[in-house]
């Protein structure tokens, strides 16, 4: 059933907040799989939470394109196309090349010490496999970018592509080696932000993105062959879930 899929809610602190937290890390770690439905009933009795809470928390998915609801068939978890994945690496490439050039430029020591910091602590995370310790690092590397290099525009997009992005960050670093790889291509970038040359760090920083669109394609890829063909997708209730293993 669905509440396998699901980490149990503390009461009652801001109930709704980790209902919907909960529900979107599963879609995303793939704990609820592509295609399947979310049914109304099932996610109250999983969360404890009303249904008005339920069809609010829908809403929320459905916005950051999770989740489409379409008539007479309610609301399925969205599976991300090759063609998707490629268009949303693509932006993300050009994003991220512009924030660690403009980061470059402006960061002060104290700055990219912070940024340094974090990647240290994503390096520890690697060293344990804690896939979803990295995702949530990397965030933070990204918004310490945006904070310094206070780019609005760039904040705007990457918080709409963070949950699909964050989706396919995990299929990438399912691929064996490419969370070292990552880590080597990161280190390379921090070591041209130290010397302070925006373009090389840029480009550095596209070439990780596309080196991890390849290993997340090829992931999907597999995924889909690995895919019974001609089954209808059922329930996430009908569904059991799945462990995801591993940073870009």
């Amino acid at each position: 059933m669905i509440a396998g899929a699901l980490d149990t809610l503390a009461p009652p602190q801001l109930v709704r907040e980790r209902a919907f937290e909960e529900v979107r890390d599963a879609i995303i770690a793939g704990r609820i799989a592509p295609g399947a439905r979310l049914i109304e009933r099932e996610l109250c009795a999983a969360l404890g939470i009303s249904r008005a809470s339920v069809r609010e928390m829908i809403r929320r998915l459905e916005a950051e394109r999770l989740v489409s609801v379409e008539p007479r068939k309610g609301p399925t978890v969205m599976a991300l196309t090759r063609k998707d994945a490629a268009e949303i690496y693509e932006v993300r490439a050009l994003l991220e090349a512009l924030l660690i050039e403009r980061f470059t430029a402006v960061a002060s020591g104290d700055e990219i010490a912070h940024l340094e910091r974090i990647f240290a602590q994503v390096r520890a995370a690697a060293a344990t496999d804690a896939v979803s310790e990295i995702v949530a690092l990397m965030l933070r590397f990204n918004d310490h970018l945006v904070d310094v290099v206070r780019h609005d525009v760039a904040r705007d997009l990457l918080r709409q592509l963070n949950a699909r992005i964050n989706f396919l960050r995990i299929r990438a670093m399912a691929k064996p080696g490419r969370i070292a790889a990552s880590l080597e291509e990161i280190g390379a970038i921090l070591d041209a932000v130290r010397g302070r040359d925006g373009a090389r760090a840029g480009a550095l920083m596209k070439a990780s993105v596309e080196h991890a669109r390849d290993a997340a394609l090829e992931q999907l890829a597999t995924q889909d062959t690995d895919r019974p063909s001609g089954k209808r997708r059922g329930s996430a209730a009908s569904r059991r879930p799945t462990d995801h293993q591993g940073s870009r």
